[in-house]
C-alpha cells in the first residue's frame, strides 16, 4: 500500500497584488495550515537568490525554532529572523553589533514597532535595522526581478524553488514545501 505524498502548501498569488501582499500569504499559510514558521527558511532561500556567491545556511524547520536560528551573514551583516517582536533574538542583534557586524533584525510587520521599542529600551536601538519580513523579502523580490528583467511573480517563484530545494535537503515534512499560482 503506497502512501500519497503530502500536499504542499498553496497559494493563489493575484498578480495585481504587490509581493509584500503574496509574502505575507504565504507566512500565513503556512502558520495557519501546517502550525509552523518558516520565516527563517524563506529568508533563507531570498538570500541565496540575492547573493548566490555566499554560503546561506539550510534551516530544518524543526532543528530550532526561530528565535534560536543563527545569523545569516553575508559580507558585514547578519541577518536574524524572529517569530515574535525580538525580545529573545536582540540580546544577539547587539553581540553582532559589537563584534562589527550590522545587525538586521527580521520579525513580521505586525511586530515591527514592538521590536523597535525593545531595542529601544536595550539601547541598541541606533546600532540595529529593524524590518517587516513581508516587506524585506517584497523587496529582495523587486530588486531581483529589476537584476534579471523579469517579472515580481517569475522571480518570486524562483525564491519558492529554492526554498523547496532547500527543504528537500534538511526537512523531513515535505508539507511544508510551497506552490505558488
Amino acid at each position: 500500500m503506497s502512501s500519497a505524498s503530502p500536499q504542499p502548501i498553496k497559494i493563489a498569488c493575484d498578480r495585481q497584488l504587490s509581493p509584500t501582499v503574496w509574502v505575507g500569504a504565504i507566512l500565513d499559510k503556512a502558520r495557519s495550515t501546517r502550525g509552523r514558521d518558516i520565516e527563517p527558511q524563506l529568508v533563507g532561500a531570498s538570500l541565496a537568490e540575492r547573493y548566490p556567491g555566499f554560503k546561506i545556511p539550510y534551516f530544518a524547520v524543526d532543528d530550532a525554532d526561530v528565535q534560536t536560528t543563527p545569523a545569516i551573514r553575508v559580507e558585514k551583516v547578519s541577518y536574524r529572523v524572529a517569530a515574535g517582536d525580538g525580545k529573545q533574538v536582540l540580546p544577539r542583534c547587539a553581540e553582532d553589533a559589537r563584534s562589527g557586524l550590522h545587525p538586521v533584525l527580521l520579525v513580521r510587520m505586525k511586530y515591527r514597532e514592538r521590536a523597535q521599542w525593545r531595542a529601544e529600551n536595550e539601547g541598541i536601538a541606533d546600532s540595529i535595522s529593524i524590518l517587516g519580513i513581508e516587506h524585506f523579502l517584497a523587496q529582495n523580490i523587486v530588486a531581483l526581478s529589476t537584476d534579471r528583467h523579469q517579472d515580481n511573480f517569475m522571480t518570486l517563484q524562483s525564491i519558492i524553488e529554492e526554498y523547496n530545494r532547500r527543504l528537500e535537503a534538511v526537512e523531513a515534512d515535505m508539507s511544508l514545501k510551497i506552490e505558488v499560482h
